[in-house]
């Protein structure tokens, strides 16, 4: 594999930005994915150039290092979506290279057709001077609150007939954007304005599809050291008063249908490590914790894999976990069945899982929560509210309202 540091100055890649990268990718049709973690600076750029979209089994430690994402609806024996990190950069928060691995080496034809791209952007982007487009609102559906509240209803009336414990509903908005959209530059806002979520821009040219999203969401996590992570992350509100000052955490009231809502993900979890036969699991929470302009109640497990010589744990708990209680409902079964019988459309990506397999040794895998997809003129938000026997219609969709605006509110003014 071929490896540089930023100080070598011998590298082809050198003084290339990041979105400049990203979008001589995205011309020559290259799958490629852009991502920063929860709390970190880095941002890292991979770039898929010799196998296109592949599809595989997520025995995430067999991997090769590359970026997988699976769709909501996704059975333990179907393939996940795997992009290959051909090329994997990374940039320090300023936009300069920090690293290169390029497994194509520099003399290899589409990674100079690639540089000279990127330069020719470059250049060309220094003489424009026109300002992005705006997001213009697609004709309103005058039926979407009512059908969502009406099956709000259907879902609390199936709780109260012991169906299931609660159910997970979703909805989107969409609106139309033009091609001067720079799906990029929409990245590094969230980046800057969610240092907390997990923030990503995937570019899948086989679906002609763009998604772009800040998650607050751990699914699987296992670091080069063998440490294994997730959470459970449910219950929802706003996180700003009426004057849109942030509210502190030690202000924050909790009601009876979020904590026990926040419990039910928490106790699936616990299931899932007994259906595994796993006791050695360091629990801590739950807490309030800030997501864009929400609160959310979280609560965290973490398992030392290492002197259990458990290596695989990530795979195992990601078969078991998908769809979490979170995205879904509780039993997961017959929560699952409502959802494709009454909610109306495909949820796609949304609430599936996207993330870095196996880059530096390490795995992070989130839920795909706040979450915007585009694709053929449309941008479609998507947007969920947990369903129990205390919901209240009007308020879910309030909540899945507040939710689409994490987005949204960045997005919009971008252009």
């Amino acid at each position: 594999m071929f490896s540089v540091q930023t100080d070598s100055r011998l590298s082809i890649f050198e003084g290339l930005q990041v979105e400049k990268l990203w979008n001589a990718s995205k011309r020559l049709g290259f799958p490629s994915a852009l991502w920063r973690l929860p709390h970190k600076n880095e941002i890292k750029l991979l770039i898929s150039v010799q196998q296109g979209i592949q599809k595989c089994q997520p025995d995430l430690e067999k991997l090769t290092p590359g970026f997988v994402m699976s769709t909501f609806h996704w059975e333990n024996n179907e393939d996940i979506l795997f992009l290959e990190g051909d090329i994997i950069i990374t940039y320090s928060e300023n936009d300069q290279i920090r690293n290169i691995e390029n497994k194509l080496g520099e003399e290899h034809t589409e990674v100079k057709k690639l540089v000279s791209l990127a330069g020719e952007i470059a250049i060309a982007e220094q003489n424009e001077t026109a300002e992005n487009s705006i997001l213009a609102t697609c004709p309103p559906d005058p039926d979407s609150r009512a059908r969502f509240e009406r099956t709000v209803e259907l879902a609390i009336a199936a709780i109260r007939q012991k169906q299931f414990k609660k159910v997970v509903l979703s909805r989107t908005k969409t609106f139309g954007y033009s091609e001067d959209f720079q799906p990029a530059k929409a990245f590094s806002k969230l980046v800057k304005i969610y240092p907390h979520a997990f923030v990503s821009l995937v570019n899948l040219p086989e679906q002609n599809e763009l998604w772009l999203g800040a998650s607050p969401e751990v699914l699987v996590q296992q670091t080069a050291e063998g440490i294994f992570k997730t959470m459970s992350l449910a219950g929802t509100q706003t996180a700003r008063n009426t004057a849109g000052e942030l509210i502190p955490k030690y202000d924050i009231r909790w009601g009876e249908k979020e904590i026990e809502e926040q419990a039910l993900v928490s106790r699936y979890i616990v299931e899932c490590f007994k259906k595994i036969r796993l006791r050695e699991y360091l629990e801590t929470g739950p807490k309030a914790t800030l997501a864009g302009n929400l609160y959310h109640l979280r609560t965290d497990f973490e398992v030392d894999t290492v002197p259990l010589n458990f290596p695989e744990l990530a795979s195992v708990m990601l078969k078991l976990l998908h769809p979490t209680s979170a995205v879904c409902g509780v039993p997961k079964v017959p929560s699952l069945r409502f959802l494709s019988d009454i909610e109306g459309y495909d949820r796609s990506f949304y609430s599936g899982f996207l993330g870095p397999a196996q880059v530096s040794g390490e795995t992070n895998l989130f839920v795909n929560l706040r979450t915007v997809r585009f694709k053929d003129g449309k941008a479609t938000f998507f947007a969920g509210a947990g369903i129990t026997e205390d919901s209240i219609p009007e308020r879910e969709w309030e909540e899945t309202e507040l939710k689409c605006d994490t987005l949204l509110n960045v997005i919009a003014t971008e252009f």
